[in-house]
């Protein structure tokens, strides 16, 4: 017998009706214990029977749970709605985790709003129905609420996931409506969500930069942008698992073409726990070539009347550049001179 609400409601109504309940309803086949468990849920804390049910005695009632048609009972206790029967049944053998959970499944399935409607559908063509896909019911948008859409979606959590990256591909797809995300979700796009909204806006982004261009800095704000400067410089540009696109739609990476030669500028979004800032996070030529020395001072220089910090690296003063270079644990792109990083 579940270790839930249900279990003391059991134990009031046994005690009360001097007549055992709790082991014949663990034997009971799964439909009668889910309209049994439905009829409990309408028990309210002090005992007391929904207004259906008032005429009868606790024995009685223990009688009448027990032995009536297990669609009489479902009705008597939640009203008489459509296929709400057969719903409550499709529950299972185990109880929903709240008891007010049968209420809202009865208003679901009597709801005439559009968005309740598609609920209903969804549930009339579940499995199983358990407080668990209530919640994604809940929470997904009145569009997703598709069976194929709803049928893969395993937990609230992962209802809410989708949710906040549907946000984020409207945001930085404008062209792109809830609908047509809908149906690449119903096409089989939840078996990797990640994956999917990569693509999507490698296929769909158009407002992916906040940054505005200048005479110096050209950014990238489109997926065909991100397509023509991989084809220059390195196609990790346009590819789905480098996330350098989805850096751009998160606003944690923004990328820019410096208009005075072929160089590509990445910079980073930071934070010292106070304000966020900008950082330069690397420089590259076409097709990953290093960039001189005199044209990254030049860029930086430029980048720094932007506000744009370029971090580094550095070492005590005094000491030569070649022997910090040849003997310190850290990266060596990482590392400027100090008068670069002052």
């Amino acid at each position: 017998m579940p270790d839930c609400w249900v279990l003391p409601v059991l134990i009031r109504l046994e005690a009360a009706a001097d007549r055992r309940l709790i082991g014949p309803l663990a034997v009971a086949a799964g439909e009668r214990r889910s309209a049994i468990f439905a009829a409990l849920a309408g028990l309210g804390s002090d005992g007391r029977l929904p207004l259906g049910l008032a005429g009868l005695s606790p024995k009685d009632l223990v009688e009448w749970l027990l032995s009536a048609p297990t669609g009489e009972i479902v009705t008597a206790v939640l009203g008489d709605v459509p296929e709400l029967s057969v719903a409550v049944a499709r529950i299972g053998c185990d109880p929903l985790e709240d008891p007010a959970d049968y209420a809202r499944l009865a208003g679901l399935l009597s709801g005439q709003e559009p968005r309740a409607r598609r609920q209903a559908q969804c549930l009339l063509q579940a499995e199983r129905i358990s407080s668990r896909l209530l919640r994604i019911l809940d929470r997904l948008r009145e569009s997703y609420l598709r069976p194929g859409v709803v049928s893969a979606i395993r937990t609230p959590e992962i209802a809410d996931r989708i949710e906040q990256i549907t946000d984020l591909l409207l945001q930085s797809c404008s062209r792109l409506t809830e609908e047509d995300l809908a149906q690449s979700l119903e096409a089989g796009a939840l078996f990797n969500v990640h994956d999917w909204a990569s693509r999507t806006l490698l296929w769909h982004g158009d407002a992916l930069c906040d940054l505005p261009d200048d005479e110096d800095f050209g950014f990238l704000r489109s997926a065909q942008a991100f397509a023509t400067c991989a084809e220059h410089y390195g196609g990790e540009l346009a590819s789905a698992s480098s996330g350098k696109i989805m850096n751009a739609a998160l606003g944690v990476a923004a990328f820019a073409e410096w208009k005075h030669a072929p160089v590509l500028v990445e910079l980073m979004r930071m934070s010292d726990g106070s304000e966020a800032f900008w950082v330069c996070q690397d420089l590259r030529g076409p097709d990953g070539a290093s960039v001189s020395d005199r044209l990254t001072r030049d860029i930086r220089i430029s980048l720094r009347r932007r506000g744009i910090r370029s971090l580094a690296v550095t070492h005590r003063p005094g000491l030569g550049f070649d022997l910090v270079e040849r003997l310190a644990h850290v990266e060596p792109v990482s590392l400027l001179r100090v008068c670069e990083a002052a």
